[in-house]
């Protein structure tokens, strides 16, 4: 067992990903300045880097690391600031995302007292003061992970590039995917009855109906995490769902569910 660390040993990097003409905003999500806790900021971009402009409140900070990385994929961008970070602990954020100082104790006081953990998850709210959804949940938004960066790396564990916004063809998916991959690398996964993050609370997942690239990233996330036949089930299930819940036509659903197994195979 991993000897316990007291907080104050700890060191926090917070992971955002972004894309450059989203880049003025993360000024917006920074705390003030605090020992232990660094931001990582990997923003993607389309066109020549010395035409990514940099907001000064950014390039100010000494707590704060900005990396470029040409083309598109969320999961290539969380890779990215993965293999930017060199804190102890990581924290997945997104550039809508809006922290307290109070939600960076809770984390490391967390992490302290969870010595033997890999991977801890929590709760986020909207910026209502609304829990995003009910919790405990059958699955976790990326914003809500935290990992001992150590574990994640001597695993090998890494964003699966074929899943998650701007990908060719799976458009979500991302963080389920990862949370498989830490469960079958034996990682120590725990849930934290917690809040530790605001968001605007949109996410990919609200709604299958009229989304035929929605509907074949989940039959492709349902193949990966479950297995083929559980993943038909599922989708079988989730078309029937629509039918009883949202009068939709269940049919192009469940098609294109069952095409994103196939696609996986």
């Amino acid at each position: 067992m991993r000897a316990r660390m007291d907080n104050r040993d700890l060191t926090l990097d917070i992971l955002i990903c972004t894309v450059s003409d989203r880049l003025a905003g993360v000024p917006g999500m920074i705390l003030p300045e605090r020992d232990g806790v660094r931001y990582i900021v990997s923003v993607q971009h389309r066109g020549p880097a010395k035409e990514v402009t940099i907001p000064s409140a950014l390039e100010s900070r000494p707590d704060i690391t900005i990396g470029l990385l040409e083309g598109l994929g969320l999961s290539r961008n969380r890779n990215n600031a993965i293999d930017m970070s060199t804190a102890d602990i990581c924290l997945i954020a997104d550039d809508d995302n809006r922290y307290r100082p109070e939600y960076i104790d809770t984390i490391l006081d967390t992490w302290s007292t969870n010595p033997d953990a890999d991977i801890l998850t929590f709760q986020a709210e909207t910026l209502k003061d609304e829990l995003l959804h009910p919790y405990p949940a059958p699955y976790v938004c990326s914003v809500e992970i935290s990992f001992r960066r150590n574990s994640v790396l001597e695993k090998g564990l890494r964003f699966d590039e074929r899943f998650g916004l701007g990908s060719p063809l799976l458009c979500a998916g991302e963080e389920e995917v990862f949370m498989a991959d830490a469960r079958r690398a034996g990682l120590n996964v725990r849930y934290i009855p917690e809040v530790i993050v605001q968001t605007e609370g949109a996410t990919t997942g609200i709604s299958l109906i009229g989304n035929r690239t929605l509907q074949i990233t989940k039959g492709a996330t349902f193949r990966y995490v479950y297995g083929t036949c559980s993943a038909v089930w599922r989708s079988f299930r989730e078309a029937g769902w629509y039918l009883l819940h949202k009068r939709a036509n269940p049919f192009p659903i469940l098609f294109n569910m069952l095409k994103g197994i196939w696609i996986l195979r």
